[in-house]
């Protein structure tokens, strides 16, 4: 049993919103479930949400633990982040399926989509992490220290959520900068979590998706995916995968009987191009004989400038496939809000590969709550807006921050008289409610 009472975790944690949000979603039973337990001491609970809460205080998790303004010590909280018993990808299955019954509800007009795709996780400044290797940065082209965050998202009106993930390493060994540790038991979660890291991504793909068959109908990822073999195995598993093609070499299609290049395709469909709508659609297949359909956007302003998007869905429309694929963009945003706001991969520090893990589950639960919130708004708002009202009532005074402040204004105006400034105190304190009364005790 928890030496810390639940009365106790209400009071010391400040935000009103986590504390409804942990009531609403059942956070303790989750937690059971995924096997995130602590064997005595503080309670499991008010663990985690006190490491939720790190990232909306305006302070370090050292910091708080220093000042005191956490319950418990350090080793509490570095032995939960580094369990290798704890199932953190288990944890924000059962979460975010919890959620999504919460928004279909919510927004029963649409079906939603889900999106695949992937964020550098650096570490530069390290070099002993475990399965630490080398990472290309997209947006620069440069190489970075760290992992990649593979993540599957559910998108639904105006919410994104995160289903699923999988920290990677690289799947090439002698590429690696180092490598994991060997005294693991293979049958925890610690050791499936580095089989995992170093397993070719496109298996994890599939293994996401694998897991959230049913939830979704279209399956949105960028050109990097768009691999021949994603489109095959999304419709074997009765997914229609919808996304960006590449002219690359040795992409070839079949139209006609005959065998082409995408920008060859292009030129097919080029005629066809409405001035005003400036898309137009072809229906091939893959080389393996998988029908597709490839709807061919022009850009108004540069007539050399032209978009690709494939997929195995034929009963869409050419302008909803591109609404639909539209959509992508929000998984972009997602890993921005985390990477800005939310401490991805800033505020974990650790060497262990379980703390990383944990630490990104962390972050992707705190931006369901943000989602969460919203709900709750007649207005809609941003992530921004929201991480800020959650960190204003994190800066909101306590009972014993603003007795403390009474007490010295008292102090100010009797500064003359120590007697009197003694006695106003003591006054002032005897005139409080009944269950002050430890307090009247201490004075």
């Amino acid at each position: 049993m928890a030496i810390v009472s639940q009365d106790l975790y209400d009071e010391q944690c400040r935000s009103k919103s986590i504390l409804q949000f942990a009531k609403e979603l059942k956070l303790a039973k989750l937690l059971e479930k995924a096997n995130i337990r602590k064997a005595r001491g503080i309670g499991v609970l008010t663990v985690f949400v006190h490491l939720l809460s790190v990232a909306f205080s305006g302070k370090s998790l050292n910091q708080l633990l220093d000042s005191g303004e956490l319950c418990g010590k350090k080793d509490v909280f570095y032995r939960f982040i580094n369990s290798t018993s704890a199932n953190w990808l288990k944890f924000i299955r059962l979460l975010s399926s919890n959620f999504i019954v919460r928004l279909k509800a919510f927004f029963s007009e649409d079906n939603g989509v889900l999106i695949i795709d992937d964020t550098i996780h650096k570490r530069n400044r390290s070099k002993k992490v475990e399965l630490l290797t080398y990472v290309r940065d997209h947006n620069d082209g440069r190489y970075y220290r760290g992992f990649r965050c593979l993540t599957l998202c559910f998108h639904i009106a105006n919410s994104i959520i995160p289903v699923d993930f999988r920290i990677l390493s690289s799947f090439i060994e002698k590429t690696r900068i180092n490598g994991f540790r060997m005294d693991l038991d293979k049958r925890t979660n610690g050791y499936k979590l580095r089989q995992y890291a170093v397993s070719n991504t496109f298996q994890m793909v599939f293994d996401l998706l694998r897991r959230q068959r049913g939830l979704a109908r279209h399956v949105l990822f960028d050109s990097w995916f768009s691999q021949p073999v994603m489109f095959k195995t999304l419709l074997d598993m009765d997914f229609h995968g919808i996304g960006m093609l590449k002219a690359a070499k040795g992409r070839l299609f079949r139209f006609k009987g005959k065998i082409y290049n995408l920008e060859a395709l292009f030129a097919f469909a080029k005629p066809f191009i409405h001035r005003d709508q400036g898309y137009a659609s072809l229906g091939v297949e893959l080389v393996d004989g998988t029908p597709m359909s490839i709807t061919f956007v022009q850009d108004k302003d540069n007539t050399r400038g032209w978009l690709a998007i494939g997929t195995t869905d034929l009963s869409l429309s050419p302008s909803q496939v591109i609404s639909l694929y539209s959509r992508r963009w929000n998984i972009e945003v997602f890993f921005k809000t985390v990477k800005s706001c939310l401490g991805f991969a800033s505020e974990c520090q650790s060497r262990s590969f379980d703390a990383i893990v944990c630490s990104v589950a962390i972050v992707f639960t705190r931006h369901i709550i943000l989602t969460w919130m919203n709900l709750g708004l007649p207005v809609p708002e941003t992530d921004g807006q929201l991480f800020f009202r959650l960190f204003d009532e994190f800066r909101e005074c306590t009972f014993f921050e603003a007795l403390d402040i009474v007490i010295r204004e008292i102090a100010v105006r009797f500064v003359d008289s120590a007697e009197l400034q003694k006695t106003s105190v003591l006054e002032f304190i005897r005139t409080l409610p009944s269950y002050f009364i430890p307090l009247q005790a201490v004075a």
